[in-house]
């Protein structure tokens, strides 16, 4: 955590806490085509259906989905956010503590706790 918070102050950064992210469901795969872009789906099945009279076999097909970013992605760029918010309130807390710098002030000025909203 020292490396981070030392990285992130020489680059004048806060960690990624994914602003904006929601998950989304998305094909797993998904091809190409004159026609465009479309989802690739899989037979699941068969299932035999009577049509025009006759009965035939028609393949039950499915397109498997995932979340992207999957929620967990983004629940755990928001605990590294707060798990840095917190490292760099326990440093200010020690230079308080410790009256080391007697030529600079340290202020009470912190990053905004949760900046994603409270959801």
């Amino acid at each position: 955590m020292a490396i981070q918070v030392a990285e992130l102050a020489r680059a004048g950064m806060t960690p990624d806490w994914m602003p904006g992210a929601m998950p989304r469901c998305v094909p797993m795969e998904t091809k190409n085509n004159q026609h465009g872009e479309r989802a690739t789906a899989i037979v699941i099945g068969t299932e035999r259906v009577k049509t025009r009279g006759k009965w035939r076999t028609v393949e039950l097909l499915a397109c498997p989905v995932t979340w992207r970013p999957h929620p967990e992605q983004i629940a755990s760029a928001r605990r590294g956010y707060d798990d840095w918010r917190l490292a760099l309130d326990w440093v200010r807390v020690g230079l308080l503590a410790g009256g080391m710098l007697r030529e600079m002030e340290v202020t009470g000025g912190m990053p905004k706790v949760r900046p994603w909203g409270n959801p």
